[in-house]
């Protein structure tokens, strides 16, 4: 068939779904929500793992965090060095960390203060920057450095600026009493707002590593280990190695992401068989309204192969019509799809909808139409080949 003579059947195939404007309209909305949802699952799905990956990012990828799993178990200089003689270790970088509360002009809140050397801050976080001031040096005992939303907080006055005395404050029972300590430290740099990942870094000030030691009164027994490796592909090896050798629980960014993205991509992967569903119960609509079409059309058809219609114009005159539902199902849908992943967004999770925003690729969205498309064409073959079949004269005498 030429494209001409094609193209003279779509203004027939328009009409015949306008004379039945009910039906048409319920088949194509079964297709709208069945690519619309599909376009939601995949914009979701996209969003949030671009942002994981973004928030991991900010972590080294050679990167293994070690913590004791137990009380049995304590991390002092000895394991730190250790740790330093494993095969594919380059840098051990002990670290105390605590809640407290810090206090400036009158104002408080709680953060995590973490002891640490600020000189080897870079290795652990290779996107961190100061936006102003200086990190602490490894002997200064007063010098502090505050994380983005610390220092700023969310919107108006500055919480603390550089040259600033702040005071940190935390209690601990000693036995059987509630005993306070609290220390003054200078504000000697602030970090640029880098974003929440596993370790929240703007919600945290640093000090220096012995500075922690003597307020938390640690004796140089240490919350943990950042371990630096070779090289990523050492990470898994050197994870099992310490687990072999210690009572300790260890961490690697890329293992955490590999695990959520595997959750992740299972929950899509259910929810997008859901869709798919969908979209064949509207295959099945576009068979029942295509097939009733054809029973209604009898006498219609038997006119139109009288007049000089061959069987592959009628079977193209039906399967238009289950394209046209197909390609207008699957337009809307897109635009639904859409709406729709930013309206569950905000259901499922309104603090997450501020950060996390749905991603719809070109591929996604051009391999969604297509399958709305196609299922609605295959959907119409039996319908417009059983059109096609029969017979004109049988047609014609159709009451």
């Amino acid at each position: 068939m030429n494209i001409e003579k094609y193209l003279s059947l779509l203004p027939l195939s328009f009409e015949a779904l306008k004379e039945r404007k009910l039906r048409s309209t319920l088949t194509i909305l079964m297709v709208l929500v069945g690519s619309g949802l599909l376009v939601a699952v995949n914009g979701i799905s996209t969003g949030t793992l671009t942002y994981i990956d973004q928030q991991f990012s900010n972590l080294g990828a050679n990167l293994i965090i070690m913590t004791p799993r137990g009380t049995d178990f304590e991390i002092d200089d000895n394991i730190v060095k250790e740790v330093s003689r494993i095969e594919g270790v380059t840098e051990t970088i002990p670290f105390i960390q605590s809640v407290v509360r810090i206090e400036s002009r009158r104002e408080s809140q709680s953060v995590v203060a973490v002891g640490v050397d600020h000189s080897k801050l870079h290795l652990i976080f290779p996107t961190l920057k100061l936006e102003e001031g200086n990190l602490v040096s490894y002997t200064d005992s007063v010098g502090i450095v505050l994380g983005n939303l610390v220092a700023y907080g969310s919107g108006g006055e500055p919480f603390a600026t550089v040259g600033q005395t702040v005071k940190l404050r935390y209690s601990t029972t000693i036995e059987g009493e509630q005993v306070v300590f609290e220390k003054n430290f200078i504000v000697r740099g602030v970090l640029e707002y880098i974003g929440s990942g596993l370790i929240p870094v703007d919600q945290m000030v640093f000090i220096s590593l012995p500075a922690a030691n003597s307020f938390f009164e640690r004796h140089n027994k240490y919350d943990g280990i950042y371990i630096i490796t070779a090289d990523p592909s050492l990470n898994d090896e050197i994870m099992d190695q310490l687990q072999d050798m210690y009572n300790v629980n260890v961490l690697s960014p890329q293992t955490i992401i590999e695990v959520i993205n595997r959750v992740s991509n299972a929950i899509s992967f259910f929810v997008g068989n859901i869709a798919t569903v969908s979209l064949l119960v509207a295959s099945i609509g576009i068979i029942t309204t295509l097939w009733t079409s054809v029973l209604e059309r009898i006498r219609e058809i038997g006119v139109l192969k009288s007049i000089g219609f061959q069987e592959n114009d009628i079977l193209v005159l039906f399967l238009n019509e289950a394209a046209i539902i197909g390609m207008i199902g699957g337009t809307l849908g897109l635009i639904f799809g859409v709406i729709l992943a930013r309206i569950l967004m905000i259901i499922i999770s309104p603090e997450f909808a501020t950060v996390i925003q749905p991603i719809f690729t070109v591929e996604s969205l051009v391999s969604t139409w297509l399958l709305s498309l196609g299922l609605s064409i295959v959907a119409g073959l039996y319908p417009a080949w059983r059109a096609s079949k029969l017979d004109p004269v049988a047609a014609l005498r159709h009451e």
